[in-house]
């Protein structure tokens, strides 16, 4: 069984458009509430690695 592809035209169209967007949020934002972002995206763990949880 093959894996469907994209062709090619529509696949850099899309990463345009991304591209795009990326450049937009950039603009946007100033680095400092990217960063806030980022730290409310990923909580910091509570509990070491080591501990396992049963």
């Amino acid at each position: 069984m093959t894996t469907p592809t994209v062709p090619q035209d529509i696949y850099l169209r899309h990463e345009r458009e991304w591209q795009m967007l990326r450049q937009a949020i950039a603009e946007k934002k100033p680095a400092n509430d990217e960063k806030q972002a980022m730290e409310n995206l990923a909580p910091r763990r509570k509990t070491p690695l080591t501990e396992q949880h049963q």
